[in-house]
């Protein structure tokens, strides 16, 4: 009971308080800063005249590799990986890329969003396999 009326008492939780809002709202601050800087990044990188590349691979077999099967909802979330897996931007050649089990089998322009968005889906060297098929997506920044 005496702590409640102790003046001290109260100072202290009101100093324990503001130390806690005030930690609070740094950990907001720091966390909005980085959203930003992101979002300055990419809008930067996208007024800087150049234009990332999506690549699409075919391989023979999957090896050891761990194998993602895609989707309709890959390609839904994905247009750009849909049109050249799938659509108006397939085009095989006979362009090995590393070794002879393995082709470009088209590409496209994407933006840095995009661009991201599969690099941070699908990663640098994870096989996607699609009827029956292996690709191996690869996404290039001017």
């Amino acid at each position: 009971m005496e702590e409640d009326t102790n003046p001290k008492s109260r100072n202290r939780l009101k100093t324990a308080g503001f130390i806690v809002a005030c930690g609070l709202a740094g950990i907001v601050a720091v966390a909005l800063g980085f959203m930003l800087a992101d979002a300055l990044i990419i809008y930067a990188m996208e007024g800087s005249g150049g234009q990332p590349m999506l690549y699409v691979m075919e391989r023979a077999e999957p090896g050891e590799s761990m194998v993602v099967p895609l989707t309709e909802q890959d390609f839904e979330r994905h247009p750009a990986l849909d049109a050249v897996i799938r659509g108006e931007e397939r085009n095989p050649s006979a362009w090995e890329w590393g070794s002879p089990d393995q082709r470009v089998i088209g590409g496209t322009n994407v933006s840095y969003r995009e661009s991201r968005a599969l690099h941070d889906t699908y990663g640098q060297y994870q096989l996607l396999e699609y009827e029956g098929a292996y690709y191996v997506v690869l996404t290039t920044w001017p």
